[in-house]
C-alpha cells in the first residue's frame, strides 16, 4: 500500500526528491495497470540463480569494524499541527498591515525558537526519566545529565540550516543553504508576547471605563506585530540573499571547492571546533520543509537528513499532503541517544524525542490562537458570554 524512497541528499533536495517520488509513483500505478490486464505469473521450473554465500573471516570482519559507523538516532512524528488556524491567521495579518507578509514556513521557524527557549518536559517523560534514574548509580548519572542538557538547551537560540530553493535563479545549483538564528532578543519577541496577552486578558476583565487598560493594549499590539512584520522583512531579505548564492554557508562552500582534497578536510572540520562559526556557516539543526503537494499527489511525509557535521543535533522534515494535513517529522542526533543505546533504552530515547516534538506542535497550535487573538482585537470588540438556562 505504501512505498518509501530513500534518496542520497547528495543528489536529491527535499522539493526535487518529492517530484522523483511523485514521477515514480505514478509510472508505477501505470505499470500495474498493464501488469494486471497480463495472465499470471508462473514461476521457472529452475532457479535463475543460486544462494551466494559469503563466508568472512577475521581480516574481513576487522576491516568493517574499523569503517565509521551509522549515528545512532531516534525518531518521531506527529500531525498535530493545525494549518487552517494559520492560513487564517496570515488572512488576518493582511487585512491588519501589508507589512506582515509572514509564511507559514515563517511561523514555524519562528516558534521553533521560541520552543527551544520554553520547552519543559512532560509529566510522563519526567516520571519515566525518574524510573531509569531509580535503576542503577551509572542511570541515574546518565538521566541527571540528559535533564541538565534539556535545561541548558533552552538558554540557547537554535542555529538553524534551511535549504533553499534556487532552481528559479540558478537551475544547476538546484539550493542553497542558508544559516540562521531567530532575533528573539534583538525583536523582544518572547518579553512581547507575554506581556501583550497579559494587557489583553486586562483589557478584557476590566469592568466600566476601560480606556486606559485599552491604550496599554493598543500600545503593546502595535509594538508587537511591527516587531513581526521586522522579522518578516529580515527573513524574505536573508531568503533573497540565500537564493542568490549569496550567504555566508554558499561562500564557504565555494571557496573549499576548489581547494585540494587534504586541505578541504581540514578546513571542513573547523568549525566543529568553534561554536559561533559553527551556528554561523552550518547549523546545528536541519529545518526542510517541502510545502504543500499537489491536490493529486499521494505523498504523505518527508524525513529529511543531515550532513556528517557532528553538530547537527536534529533534523526536521515538513510536507503538507493532499488532504491538508502538516506533517512534521524528527530526527535526534543529540548525545543521550547513543546513550540510551548503551543501555539498551532506545525506547526512553524515543520518548524524549516525541515529548519534544508533541510540545512544539501543541505549543505552535497554542502561539497561533494566541495571535489571533492579540491581532483581532480592537476597541469595538465586544465579549459576550453564554449562560446556560
Amino acid at each position: 500500500k505504501t512505498f518509501v524512497f530513500d534518496q542520497s541528499h547528495i543528489f536529491f533536495d527535499g522539493i526535487l526528491g518529492a517530484a522523483l517520488a511523485e514521477i515514480l509513483t505514478n509510472e508505477a500505478l501505470s505499470w500495474a495497470v498493464y501488469l494486471s490486464t497480463l495472465p499470471a505469473a508462473r514461476p521457472a521450473a529452475r532457479a535463475a540463480f543460486t544462494t551466494l554465500k559469503l563466508s568472512p573471516g577475521p581480516a574481513d570482519l576487522a576491516l568493517c569494524a574499523k569503517q565509521p559507523a551509522v549515528t545512532l538516532e531516534a525518531g518521531a512524528e506527529t500531525n498535530r499541527i493545525l494549518l487552517k488556524p494559520c492560513l487564517t491567521l496570515r488572512r488576518l495579518f493582511r487585512q491588519r498591515n501589508s507589512q506582515l507578509q509572514l509564511t507559514i514556513n515563517d511561523l514555524l521557524v519562528l516558534y521553533r525558537a521560541i520552543h527551544a527557549a520554553r520547552y519543559q518536559p512532560s509529566t510522563g517523560l519526567v516520571s519515566a526519566l525518574e524510573n531509569f534514574a531509580a535503576q542503577g548509580r551509572q542511570q541515574r548519572a546518565l538521566a541527571d545529565s540528559i535533564r541538565r542538557a534539556l535545561r541548558d538547551a533552552c538558554a540557547s537560540n537554535p542555529s538553524m540550516l534551511i535549504p533553499m530553493d534556487a532552481s528559479r535563479h540558478t537551475p544547476r545549483e538546484r539550493l542553497y543553504p542558508l544559516s540562521l538564528e531567530v532575533p528573539l532578543a534583538e525583536l523582544d519577541l518572547l518579553n512581547l508576547h507575554g506581556r501583550v496577552l497579559q494587557a489583553l486578558n486586562d483589557y478584557e476583565n476590566t469592568s466600566g471605563d476601560r480606556s486606559a487598560a485599552y491604550a496599554e493594549f493598543d500600545q503593546l499590539q502595535r509594538t508587537y506585530l511591527a516587531s513581526l512584520a521586522g522579522f518578516g522583512v529580515i527573513l524574505n531579505k536573508w531568503k533573497e540573499i540565500a537564493v542568490q548564492g549569496q550567504s555566508a554557508s554558499v561562500g564557504a562552500i565555494k571557496m573549499l571547492a576548489h581547494m585540494p582534497v587534504a586541505l578541504q578536510r581540514l578546513l571542513d572540520k573547523v568549525p566543529e571546533r568553534f561554536e559561533m562559526l559553527n551556528n554561523l556557516l552550518k547549523g546545528r539543526e536541519v529545518f526542510s520543509n517541502v510545502g504543500a503537494v499537489i491536490p493529486t499527489s499521494t505523498l504523505t511525509r518527508f524525513v529529511t537528513a543531515k550532513d556528517d557535521n557532528e553538530q547537527k543535533q536534529l533534523a526536521w522534515g515538513i510536507l503538507t499532503d493532499a488532504s491538508g494535513v502538516m506533517h512534521v517529522t524528527l530526527r535526534d542526533f543529540r548525545p543521550h541517544v547513543a546513550a540510551l543505546h548503551s543501555f539498551g533504552r532506545d525506547d526512553l530515547a524515543a520518548h524524549i524525542t516525541r515529548d519534544y516534538l508533541d510540545a512544539y506542535a501543541d505549543g505552535f497550535n497554542q502561539y497561533i490562537r494566541d495571535l489571533q487573538r492579540i491581532t483581532i482585537a480592537s476597541r469595538r470588540t465586544r465579549f459576550i458570554q453564554r449562560v446556560s438556562p
